[in-house]
């Protein structure tokens, strides 16, 4: 897969739209057309690599100061570090407009990746068995439906309203939709991720390990679901990976940590992961800044973004209780605190950021130690994990606890539990008990991932107006559930698309 995001750069490439006009329809010889382009599932490969190309973000400064910053950012969690651009600080304080560059950007990368997609559904999918073998059509096909899916699902996280692109425009007029109704969108994901499954592979060969398997469709498809509080229907996915084996044989690794510091890629318990190379294209990076942007400047980063006491809180609520005689274990591995037992890099907490300091700094998506060559070292190539099995075993245990029973859902919350060294939780919990457990669980278990304000919305409007006003961090008291709970749709697409 490394090789086929590479590969991806070089597909990237602008596809001309013909005119009515006859003297217009004449198509140069060195140009190509949408229409010329599919000749072979070469062309058909080369088109879907510039749908995946997109889900990472156009360029690597993106996947920190536009992804990062869109979906961390308002969290309870989280918060700008000392180096910071003002419209970061918008949206963490609840101060962002509709001109926000950061989730102008989140949106246009969305829906440049959408009409990737639509064109090699369309145009692969009419491609005739001489050109491509119908199991090679059928698969592409499926891999563009899922990244479909994944991006209407990633705009429907953070508007209350979008724009459903179902079709790739073919005239200027068509360009030009108005917003859907989150249920109509709701369908299509459901649906594109349920096709998707139907023809993916469980896994591919290790040269393209990365791209979407039947698995990471299954479990999309489940959190969709999930997210529409649909907790029967979501259970009823998550089992077919949980128990059944279906989307293929996953279980969490050993080392936590491992995740995240690009040792471990592609590994049993990864079921979907934006994939990165420390490889350049033409002068063009396929890493990101992940490790300059989570670490302090004291570590040798830029001090973008640090963690709320709020989360170290949350880790520390169940006391010393791990097997370790320490607090959780995920609290080492996800940030930097004031603490004996933290090493940063060798030194001390104390050592590096001084007696006393209330900082908490991230340790996740950051290197293993400080590199000798600072920048070439530090634009990393390690993956983004946006979907584990750990994940998929805590949804499936709060939509067992949703529609079945508090029992049903202990198994697995206990597996997640124990990987991170703390007791099994006790029996007979009741329903709500369970819930506050399964909260605190993807609080401590998904820190720094992307997860937390989209779980906070959807456990309902009282929970998130809790947890954002009570955050502790500058500006929490300017959340407002009216205008704070989704984005406004970007003022670049009010002013250029006459249909809103």
């Amino acid at each position: 897969m490394k090789k086929y995001i590479i590969y991806s750069l070089l597909a990237l490439m602008p596809f001309t739209w013909g005119c009515e006009d006859d003297f217009l329809t004449t198509t140069p010889d060195d140009q190509l057309t949408v229409e010329a382009f599919y000749r072979n599932v070469t062309d058909a490969e080369g088109a879907l690599a510039t749908v995946y190309a997109q889900i990472g973000a156009s360029d690597r400064w993106d996947v920190t100061e536009v992804n990062f910053v869109v979906e961390h950012f308002r969290s309870d969690m989280c918060m700008p570090g000392p180096d910071r651009y003002a419209d970061w600080t918008a949206i963490s304080t609840f101060t962002n407009t509709e001109g926000n560059s950061r989730s102008t950007i989140y949106w246009e990368d969305a829906y440049r990746g959408l009409n990737h997609a639509n064109q090699v559904i369309e145009k692969v999918g009419a491609m005739t068995d001489d050109k491509i073998k119908p199991e090679e059509r059928a698969q592409i096909v499926a891999e563009a439906k899922f990244l479909r899916g994944f991006l209407h699902f990633r705009v429907l996280n953070n508007w209350d309203k979008i724009i459903l692109q179902d079709a790739a425009p073919t005239s200027e007029e068509e360009l030009e939709k108005g917003l859907s109704e989150r249920e109509a969108v709701w369908t299509l994901i459901e649906k594109d991720f349920s096709e998707a499954a139907a023809d993916l592979p469980v896994v591919h060969e290790k040269s393209n390990l990365g791209r979407a398997t039947k698995g990471a469709a299954i479990a999309f498809l489940g959190k969709a679901l999930l997210h529409q509080g649909k907790f029967g229907e979501a259970a009823t996915e998550f089992k077919k990976i949980v128990e059944d084996g279906v989307g293929g044989e996953y279980e969490l690794v050993d080392n936590f940590m491992s995740n995240f510091d690009g040792s471990n890629e592609n590994n049993k318990e990864s079921v979907f992961e934006i994939q990165y190379s420390s490889v350049r294209v033409n002068g063009r990076h396929i890493g990101h800044v992940s490790g300059k942007f989570a670490s302090a400047p004291e570590t040798g980063g830029w001090g973008n973004i640090e963690a709320t006491q709020n989360l170290v809180s949350e880790f520390k609520s169940e006391g010393m209780i791990a097997t370790t005689g320490k607090y959780d274990s995920r609290l080492y591995a996800t940030i930097f605190f004031d603490d004996p037992d933290v090493n940063v890099f060798g030194q001390s907490f104390e050592d590096v950021f001084g007696a006393g300091s209330e900082r908490a700094i991230f340790r996740k998506f950051t290197l293993s130690n400080i590199p000798e060559s600072d920048n070439a070292a530090w634009y990393s190539s390690q993956n983004i994990p946006v979907m584990r099995y750990a994940d998929v075993l805590l949804m499936y245990a709060e939509a067992l606890n949703e529609s079945s029973s508090a029992d049903a859902a202990k198994p697995f919350i206990d597996e997640v539990r124990e990987r991170a060294d703390m007791p099994v939780l006790p029996s007979g919990l009741t329903q709500d008990q369970m819930r506050n457990r399964i909260m605190h669980e993807r609080a401590v278990e998904l820190a720094f991932e992307g997860h937390r304000f989209f779980d906070l919305r959807r456990w309902g409007s009282s929970v998130l107006e809790d947890k954002m006003q009570n955050s502790g961090k500058p500006g929490a008291g300017n959340f407002s559930l009216d205008e704070h709970a989704f984005f406004p749709i970007p003022e670049s697409e009010t002013n250029s698309n006459g249909a809103l």
